[in-house]
């Protein structure tokens, strides 16, 4: 008794949709034997048959619609079948009823039209379970990465033209064999000496057969989804209904109309299937949907707790910065200092300064993600800050020992082409784009760690004006890119900045996600500089790209920076005060008024000034008074 317990809860599926129905489909098996029980006339026959057109049109708007909300090409399969299977059915159904006054050819016309509908259907399960069921998208399926999504959809796009393949073949035979019948009477389609009159429903029997068979060995009763139980009590029932019609002496007799409702059973329950099978999706649709919200709900929560605390402690982490750099600073540039002890110095103040470029990163990435990175712009000449930005960059760099930098020569072309080069006026925040002049030198510098060759490496910085392009214009390799991808998105002049070094290049596998937080190729590097950069250029209006050099190795990184206007430049000392003193209590001051109040020649410029220093952190306060 308990083997017989653990066998059924091991087979319930079989047990419950197949073995218990089939008992008492036996029992109506087995009355169906006596051909004068049921007799019915042509409209009984022609409403039962009725019924199965608008079953089957129902099943396949059922399918095809599942198969679309889905993406499930096994119940797109299914449900054109059904489709063709009302058309011949409704075929089968008005021919019938319109000759109903010609016994002869009814005779012969239904069980060959019955015939062309199911073996259609038979076939058509049998290859879709057996060969296509892999592609019914089943619960609990684990989820693929893209890349495995992109082989699969390839996969599924030529199982699908398979799919169209053979169901265009069987719809062709199956609706030949229909429209055959209304001419032809096939050999042996009725046979009156013998107990299986109807020969031709045998090979359905089978296919049906088959294809329940391959349904429990592919364990499609494991899926949850009521669908699949529908299924197996549908072709159940179609197998007990193939079998009644096999022994039918003549239509309208008690085994042709048990099989006619055997039928439409069989389509009432895979109607009925469907049916809980969507409210069941819609449910766990719902179920899923809310438990999103809620998961969506704790991850900002937590996001937004997680931004603050990185905004509190990279503002912590500035505060001691400060006075650890001044001091170490301070001791190298002593001359009461042993050289030992200045190494040593030397190597708390290169630390402590990477530590103070990360907690400025760190910053900078949470203003962009919290949209409050501010722009204060204000109009330069482009070529002036490149200067600048390479002299500054070249002098931090050969500090650093170990470094290569010793090697790498940086060019400015414009500057190399002629001295007196045309200035480039943008308005635009001048330490934010020296920011990223920076994190691009940076990046071309480390390119050449692992390179060999030649002693001196360049690095080539160029700068020139686009000047609203026209598409036919003939224009610099350097702005190709701008060129085809941005010319439709602004109408503004822009300058395009270029960096082209020649080293080892980017990996391939880091090139869709270099622009994300943390995709470094580096070492040594913390992943957010191009990120920071890229978001810096945005928010100018422009575009940050590279491009792998043509004949050479390395790439060119280029980004552009909207030319607004062209104004005169005012003087370096008057730029600074100025902006100086507007940012005090962000109160805005007259130009004219500070503008005479620069260029007066007090002697106040140019004694010994007296600094009020006022920080809350005692370490500053103490750095500050020994500079």
């Amino acid at each position: 008794m308990l083997h017989f317990s653990s066998f059924f809860y091991k087979h319930e599926t079989l047990f419950k949709y197949t073995i218990i129905p089939a008992i008492p489909l036996i029992i109506v098996a087995l009355l169906s034997i006596n051909p004068s029980s049921w007799v019915s006339s042509a409209v009984h026959h022609f409403y039962i048959e009725l019924f199965a057109v608008v079953f089957g049109v129902v099943l396949s708007f059922y399918y095809i619609s599942r198969a679309r909300t889905l993406n499930d090409t096994f119940s797109l399969f299914i449900g054109m079948g059904f489709l063709v299977s009302a058309m011949i059915d409704l075929l089968h159904v008005v021919i019938s009823y319109i000759a109903i006054s010609d016994p002869v050819f009814i005779k012969y016309f239904i069980p060959q039209t019955w015939f062309a509908g199911r073996i259609f259907l038979s076939t058509l399960l049998a290859i879709a379970i057996v060969k296509y069921s892999n592609l019914s998208k089943g619960e609990g399926e684990s989820y693929q990465s893209k890349e495995d999504q992109i082989k699969q959809q390839k996969s599924d796009k030529k199982l699908q033209k398979r799919i169209l393949f053979y169901l265009m073949l069987l719809s062709l035979f199956s609706i030949g064999v229909a429209l055959a019948s209304l001419f032809l009477v096939f050999p042996a389609s009725v046979v009156d000496d013998y107990s299986l009159h109807r020969p031709y429903e045998i090979p359905p029997l089978i296919l049906f057969s088959i294809a329940l068979f391959f349904f429990y060995k592919k364990q499609l009763y494991k899926r949850k989804d009521l669908f699949y139980k529908g299924l197996v009590g549908y072709m159940t029932l179609d197998i007990f209904s193939q079998i009644i019609m096999s022994y039918s002496t003549t239509s309208f007799d008690t085994a042709h109309n048990i099989a006619h409702v055997l039928k439409d059973g069989a389509y009432f329950i895979n109607i009925i299937a469907l049916a809980l099978s969507s409210l069941q999706y819609n449910a766990e649709l719902k179920k899923s949907n809310e438990f999103i919200r809620v998961q969506n709900n704790k991850l900002k929560e937590s996001d937004k707790i997680q931004r603050e605390f990185i905004n509190i402690a990279a503002h912590e982490l500035r505060t001691p910065i400060q006075p650890i750099l001044g001091l170490s600073d301070m001791l190298v540039s002593s001359n009461n200092i042993d050289t030992y002890n200045r190494k040593m110095a030397e190597v708390i103040y290169r630390n402590a300064k990477k530590l103070q470029h990360l907690a400025e990163d760190i910053l900078d990435v949470s203003k962009i993600e919290s949209h409050t990175l501010n722009l204060r712009k204000e109009r330069f000449n482009v070529s002036d800050l490149i200067l600048n930005t390479i002299s500054d960059f070249e002098n931090i760099n050969k500090k650093e020992p170990g470094n290569m930098f010793h090697t790498v020569k940086i060019i400015f072309k414009p500057k190399e082409q002629n001295n007196d080069y045309d200035p480039i006026i943008v308005k635009a925040d001048k330490t934010r784009i020296n920011q990223v002049l920076s994190n691009l030198l940076s990046n071309a510098n480390k390119s050449f760690i692992g390179t060999e060759g030649e002693a001196i490496k360049f690095i080539y910085v160029d700068a020139k004006k686009v000047i609203k392009p026209k598409v036919e214009k003939k224009i610099p390799f350097q702005t190709q890119y701008y060129l085809n991808h941005s010319q439709q998105q602004t109408k503004e002049d822009v300058v395009v900045i270029s960096i082209q070094d020649e080293g080892l290049g980017i990996n391939s596998e880091l090139r869709p996600r270099l622009y994300e937080k943390f995709a470094t190729g580096s070492l040594s590097g913390t992943g957010l500089g191009l990120f920071i950069s890229k978001n810096i250029i945005e928010a100018h209006g422009g575009k940050l790209w590279f491009e792998d050099n043509l004949n050479i190795k390395g790439v060119t990184f280029y980004f552009t920076i909207p030319i607004l206007c062209e104004l005169p430049v005012i003087s370096f000392n008057e730029e600074r005060i100025l902006s100086d003193l507007k940012e005090k209590n962000n109160i805005g001051i007259k130009r004219n008024i500070f503008s005479s109040f620069i260029h007066q020649k007090s002697s106040k410029y140019n004694n010994g000034q007296r600094i009020l220093i006022v920080d809350d952190d005692l370490d500053i306060v103490t750095t500050l008074k020994k500079v």
